[in-house]
């Protein structure tokens, strides 16, 4: 009986941990494309464990539960202090990161009780992947292997991260100045400036007329400032929660977009666009 209900409540947890990588997927991947999988990965390999753990499935169930739920708790540790391969170093407290952190730690904690490793129906199974691994890590050219394997995955990773901030589109053919974006689109171009010790890019505009500035505006987005930088080599976005939906005369706002990479200092000669309108280049502050 305690086995079962220890079962059940691995179940839970690895669901969840697999739902809370799932519906911050999407915000991963504007940042980075391979984070944005790798949280897909997680969600669907979440799924395949809590379905091997129903069936008392030693290596597809607790173990795959147990990597995953481990290597998400690193992961979240090294986004914190080292950084992952082409992102910024993030702030501990992340409310959705931090409640999957508790979850994937009371699910080893729940590992460690219910021991499916003394299942005598999954003793066979251990004695047979420890005879096929003595076998492997016995010839010469096992360890040179994994260190190349390694190594190659870490440098295909960083190259994804470094590519994470290219542009979906193009740069914008139509540029226009700052005193057009106001007489013609009621927008007022106030501040762009690097903050939070580089991390962050503060753009700053005041809605001047509601009216002209809806021209800018679209249904899913709302206005939705985008910097380009490196003549439109990168581009550097807003989370979805910083884009603004409700126009209002004479209101001041302001979007924070994460400076990947810091590839913005001040000095830097960036490109603001809204939608498909590209303003001069202008210096950040």
């Amino acid at each position: 009986m305690k086995n079962r209900i220890l079962q059940w409540i691995a179940i839970i947890l690895i669901v969840v941990t697999g739902y809370l990588h799932f519906i911050t997927a999407a915000e991963e991947y504007v940042e980075a494309v391979y984070m944005g999988w790798l949280f897909f990965a997680n969600f669907i390999g979440a799924l395949v464990a809590a379905v091997g753990i129903f069936r008392r499935k030693l290596l597809s169930g607790w173990v795959l539960g147990a990597i995953i739920t481990a290597g998400s708790i690193l992961g979240y540790i090294q986004s914190r202090t080292f950084g992952m391969p082409g992102m910024e170093v993030e702030g501990w407290i992340h409310p959705i990161g931090l409640a999957a952190v508790a979850v994937e730690i009371l699910f080893l904690i729940v590992f460690g009780l219910a021991k499916p490793w003394a299942d005598p129906d999954m003793n066979g199974i251990i004695s047979t992947f420890g005879s096929s691994y003595k076998r492997l890590s016995a010839s010469p050219v096992f360890f040179p292997v994994t260190l190349v394997v390694m190594i190659l995955i870490g440098f295909f990773s960083y190259g994804l991260g470094t590519r994470s901030s290219h542009p979906d589109h193009p740069l914008p053919e139509t540029v226009i100045s700052a005193q057009t974006l106001e007489d013609e689109y009621g927008i007022e171009m106030m501040l762009v400036a690097v903050t939070a010790a580089g991390g962050l890019v503060d753009v700053r505009y005041k809605i001047i007329d509601p009216v002209k500035a809806a021209k800018l505006a679209t249904e899913e987005d709302g206005i939705m400032p985008m910097i380009y930088v490196e003549n439109g080599d990168i581009m550097l976005m807003p989370d979805a929660h910083m884009r603004t939906q409700k126009l209002v005369a004479d209101r001041m706002y302001f979007t924070l977009i994460p400076n990947a990479k810091n590839i913005i200092t001040r000095g830097s000669y960036v490109t603001v666009v809204f939608g498909d309108i590209a303003l001069e280049p202008m210096t950040t502050q």
